[in-house]
């Protein structure tokens, strides 16, 4: 049996100290100074990226997308490839699930990072009084905490129209605290099931000891919506798949493979979920074409 906790620890090993080796091409403003990062912790960071084939929006509203958990370039790299017409903010906060946890836990923390954002477009001349328009929220392993911390403020809940998860939706085993944990990833599937939001995940078979893994968080998500897995052997970038869920718009996909190679291919994959939700974004729906701006 493999424990996710040692992978998580061998990928933060790589995520913290391989140097840039993406192909993403584009503008970085480097944003952890700013936050306050990186403060007796080693290996924090949070940037910005501006693909070079950006288009800025003439009335100023944009589509951000927020990554939490990965090397900077692994980021620029699944944004690039998706070619989504956004602006990425990525931050790395450590190894585990934890200091994301504690981190996003102040929720000023979050509404504080927006203003960073906004204010550095501003001020760099990237975009002309920029407001966010839609939030496109993904993750990679760890990652996951932070998003449950945010999705806690109702505004903050409201703000993202999308959100994605690549084999890192994690949860405590015990019924009670599983339901609390799991309560606004549920209620995010829900609206998405309804069309009102936007959820896309992928997970591997690694097994876990002693906290649900990947597989079972997804099988809590999938039974609480009334929904089922349907057979898929397809596969792609990601690997193998053995299992599909699709309802509205909440889209789930099973992997096999339980190595720490299986669990890093869900981060080189994420570009398909991009593509993917960028494509439902574009389409429209009643929610997203009457939300307001956020920022």
């Amino acid at each position: 049996m493999i424990k996710i906790n040692q992978i998580i620890f061998v990928i933060s090993i790589i995520i913290v100290s391989i140097s840039a080796q993406g192909n993403a091409v584009g503008t970085c403003f480097d944003l952890t100074n700013s936050l306050q990062l990186n403060q007796g912790v080693s290996g924090q960071f949070a940037q910005l990226f501006i693909p070079d084939y950006y288009a800025p929006p003439i009335d100023g509203k944009f589509t951000l997308v927020f990554h939490l958990h990965s090397a900077s370039w692994a980021a620029e790299d699944q944004v690039y490839v998706a070619g989504v017409n956004a602006i990425l903010f990525n931050i790395q906060l450590g190894a585990f699930s934890s200091p994301y946890q504690n981190y996003f836990r102040s929720q000023g923390r979050y509404s504080a990072i927006l203003d960073t954002i906004t204010n550095t477009l501003q001020k760099q001349n990237i975009i002309n009084a920029p407001r966010i328009e839609q939030i496109i929220m993904t993750a990679f392993s760890a990652g996951y905490a932070g998003i449950r911390e945010i999705l806690k403020t109702p505004s903050y809940y409201t703000g993202i129209s999308a959100i994605n998860l690549a084999d890192g939706l994690h949860c405590n085993s015990d019924p009670p605290v599983r339901d609390i944990q799991m309560q606004d990833f549920l209620r995010f599937a829900r609206d998405a099931r309804a069309a009102k939001k936007i959820m896309l995940i992928t997970h591997t078979s690694i097994l876990t000891t002693g906290y649900e893994n990947t597989t079972q968080t997804a099988d809590y998500l999938i039974d609480r919506l009334g929904a089922t897995r349907r057979l898929d052997t397809t596969v792609d970038e990601i690997g193998t798949s053995y299992s599909s869920c699709d309802t509205g718009r909440f889209n789930l996909k099973g992997y096999l493979g339980q190595t720490a190679g299986d669990h890093m291919a869900h981060l080189h994959g994420m570009h398909l979920l991009l593509s993917e939700t960028n494509a439902l974004l574009d389409s429209g729906n009643p929610e997203n074409n009457t939300k307001p701006v956020i920022r």
